[in-house]
């Protein structure tokens, strides 16, 4: 350890190039003894394939998930799956439901609420970010009359923006990790183990928490590491971490490293999820009809982090990058930044899933009583260094106590240059550079500092800051839109423009000493930073993939469609009407029509996002079978469905009927009642009521005391109608369409053997056909010139 006072630039520590025994040799102790015989048999099983002339070059198969359940959408979750104990579990975060919410936090009472951190506009601020708003915290905002460089912190609030898995917050999603047990993941990344980066720690830590929670893991990546002067060739297959990881040999420049061999290491994957916009990116988009992968993509940033060849990049990224982007199911922007950046070249098929931390990495080893300010990450162009050196002159010239850490790995930077800089600052007594630092190091550096320092001109999403801030740290950093939102939804930190003249720095320095008296103790900092944990982003990107997939919902133009079947559609029904809270849930029902509607009537669509959308037509199966791969398990029409649910339910039901003309709901209500007499029709109203009758309407349903509430208002009126009013009904809603009309025989159904070959749309096309034959001759053109239109697109989710 270097003594404080001096600049010192170490060597990086030697690298072992051993070439490890890869997996299924002979000899394997290397492999991890929980996989010996699987690996053994997989040997056995390549040589018999050798010894019939198939060859055996192709890499063992990864052993294949055990059969699901043949409902998905609401399948129960298993209790019995059991990880390695030695691992990250994968489950939720749960806070203390005893502690109020303390994520976002309000400076000034008196400002108005906004998604980021706003400080003195004088600041050259970057303009804001326009992103989807579910994915986003409801940020903090500090006075703009204050001074720049003032602590941010304030009272707790109570609200909280649902994240985009919890979108459809009527339908209860079991979690990700039961539903994805066994399922065959392979990560695409240039650079792992032994390489050191926020990347290669990403997908070392995704691949951990899917081990754990009981899913197969590969990593592909490259055989040699980019930043040693002299890249010696690693083994082409060994067990790191207990994660298998396969090498590639590659060649072509460190920026853009071609390495055709990948595909044979996808051969046996359900899933490939490509890190990085890169070769892999754009070669496995090119030839997914070669390996026909469903494959998701998380940005890390894209390739704008330095300006190098930055008008090269973007006339790439316009036209190469976008084009590749059609060949994913999923894009999962890292950051808001970076969701703002990918939107603008595909506007659909994206959500944002922050880089999850390693909040016990470095948790709780700061010193708050020392006069230290560290930095530590990539020692890299955009991180501002040479900015942070000059600022802190300054800090030191006002308060001579003060000293600086530098502490990571060169990339960019050369430490001889920070060093060369240090001296002529005339600060080198107060400066300590640390290159390579290995963890220990680093958490040693750590507990002699108070304060994290980061002057990035750039960042995705600075994972950096909250692995400080987990230590207990008080973070000081750059006014960037990544920055802002980090500190907004930790609720504390300063911003800061690390401008070197005296005033701006005294302001600093007079927020920093008031962020470190009063900023949160050890158990509200975990309870703030708990929502950038690896277990939330896990679950997060699980619900992604089975979307992705079509095993938990298919996205059919703007409408999610929730893949079950009856008996689990059932069951749910009977859940919710079991539960004493009962929780509001919403109920309708897409057809080819209803997905028309959705694509032209943004009203319609966010009404439809509200509800748990099972599917009903011919049309739907049809697309699902194109963008999906497979039809839907069963047809689940609406009026079928309704009269099952009435037929089934275990529970004794009180019915209000809504909708049709003027006595319509009266004459189904006597029907109901003959028909099903275990169940009592508690009231009834027509559905041509006007919007300042409907106040009443909703209080006499409420006081009925409800379980069951059946609207038929008309498309799309009476879903629009369901989304806005389901929570107040505190009962079951569903949109019924015809359902009352059927039931009171103003309406005929179609014959039965027409609803079984799924053409009962002609039936009533025949019925009606001034009112329905634009709905079906014309809708259904439009339809199928959608589907095609969101094939092309390649956009799953």
């Amino acid at each position: 350890m270097p003594a404080t006072g001096r600049a010192v630039a170490t060597e990086p520590p030697a690298t072992s190039h051993r070439r490890t025994r890869s997996f299924g040799r002979r000899g394997l102790a290397d492999a991890p003894p929980d996989r010996l015989a699987p690996t053994d048999a997989l040997k056995r099983e390549r040589e018999a394939e050798a010894a019939r002339g198939r060859g055996s070059a192709a890499l063992p198969r990864i052993a294949a998930s055990p059969a699901g359940p043949t409902c998905s959408g609401w399948a129960t979750q298993e209790a019995g799956v059991v990880a390695d104990p030695g691992v990250p579990q994968g489950a939720d975060v749960v806070a203390d439901p005893s502690v109020p919410e303390e994520a976002d936090v309000v400076a000034d009472p008196s400002v108005p609420q906004e998604a980021d951190v706003v400080a003195d506009p004088g600041v050259g601020q970057v303009a804001g970010i326009v992103g989807d708003a579910r994915v986003r915290p409801a940020g903090i905002v500090a006075d703009p009359a204050a001074r720049q460089g003032a602590a941010i912190g304030g009272r707790p609030r109570d609200s909280a923006v649902p994240s985009p898995a919890a979108r459809q917050s009527s339908s209860p999603e079991p979690s990700a990790a039961a539903l994805l047990h066994g399922l065959r993941i392979v990560h695409v990344v240039r650079q792992f183990a032994p390489g050191v980066g926020g990347m290669e720690d990403y997908v070392r830590q995704l691949a951990l928490q899917q081990r754990a929670a009981g899913m197969v893991v590969r990593i592909v990546t490259l055989d040699r590491i980019f930043d040693q002067q002299q890249p010696a060739r690693l083994a082409a297959r060994e067990w790191i971490d207990r994660l298998e990881v396969v090498r590639l040999p590659w060649w072509g420049s460190k920026r853009y490293p071609i390495a055709r061999g990948v595909l044979p290491a996808l051969a046996d994957a359900d899933l490939v999820h490509v890190h990085g916009v890169d070769f892999f990116c754009d070669f496995l988009a090119a030839t997914r009809g070669v390996h026909r992968k469903r494959l998701v993509l998380s940005t890390h940033g894209g390739f704008f982090h330095t300006p190098f060849a930055a008008r090269a990049k973007r006339w790439f990224f316009h036209l190469v990058t976008r084009r590749s982007l059609r060949g994913f199911a999923a894009i999962i922007p890292s950051s808001i930044s970076d969701e703002v950046q990918f939107r603008a070249i595909r506007s659909d098929g994206l959500e944002t899933v922050e880089n999850g931390v390693d909040l016990d990495k470095f948790e709780d080893c700061a010193d708050p009583t020392a006069h230290t300010m560290i930095y530590f990450g990539r020692l890299a162009p955009n991180k501002g260094l040479d900015r942070l050196i000059d600022w802190f002159a300054e800090v030191h010239r006002q308060d001579p106590s003060w000293r600086l850490i530098l502490a990571g790995r060169p990339m960019g930077v050369e430490p001889d240059t920070l060093a060369s800089q240090v001296r002529l600052s005339g600060i080198a007594e107060a400066v300590e550079i640390h290159p390579w630092p290995t963890d220990a190091a680093l958490r040693a550096l750590i507990g002699r500092s108070s304060v994290y320092v980061c002057a990035s001109a750039y960042e995705g999403f600075g994972i950096a800051a909250v692995e400080a801030m987990a230590a207990g740290l008080y973070p000081v950093l750059s006014d960037i839109p990544a920055f802002r939102r980090t500190l907004a939804r930790a609720g504390y930190g300063t911003l800061a423009t690390f401008a070197s003249n005296p005033d701006a720095v005294a302001q600093t320095l007079a927020g920093v000493e008031a962020g470190l008296r009063g900023a949160p103790d050890a158990a509200r900092r975990r309870r703030r930073l708990a929502p950038f944990g690896w277990a939330g982003a896990a679950e997060a990107i699980g619900h992604i993939y089975l979307r992705a997939l079509g095993r938990s919902r298919r996205r059919i133009g703007r409408v999610s469609i929730t893949v079950s079947c009856r008996r689990e559609f059932l069951r749910l029904v009977d859940r919710t009407l079991s539960n004493p809270q009962r929780p509001p849930l919403f109920v309708a029902f897409c057809n080819a029509h209803t997905a028309n509607t959705a694509d032209r009537d943004p009203a319609f669509a966010a009404a439809m996002a509200e509800a748990v959308v099972v599917n009903d037509g011919l049309g739907i199966d049809l697309a699902s079978s194109v963008l999906f791969g497979k039809p839907f398990q069963e047809n689940l029409a609406g009026t079928d469905l309704v009269d099952q649910v009435l037929e089934r339910t275990a529970a004794s039901l009180r019915v209000f009927l809504v909708g049709s003309a003027p006595g319509v709901a009266e004459h189904a209500a006597r029907v109901l009642r003959d028909r099903v007499p275990r169940h009592r029709v508690v009231g009834t109203a027509h559905g041509f009521f006007t919007d300042a009758e409907t106040p009443d309407l909703v209080a006499r349903i409420r006081a009925s005391g409800a379980d069951l509430v059946l609207v038929g208002m008309g498309h799309p009126r009476q879903e629009i109608w369901c989304a806005t009013h389901y929570r107040e009904l505190g009962a079951i809603t569903m949109a019924i369409g015809a359902y009352l009309d059927f039931l009171a025989g103003e309406v005929r159904r179609a014959p039965h053997w027409m609803r079984r070959v799924r053409c009962e749309w002609i039936y009533r096309l025949v019925q009606e056909p001034r009112r329905l034959w634009r709905r079906y001759l014309v809708g259904n053109l439009r339809f199928l010139a959608r589907l095609v239109a969101q094939w092309y697109r390649g956009a799953r989710i």
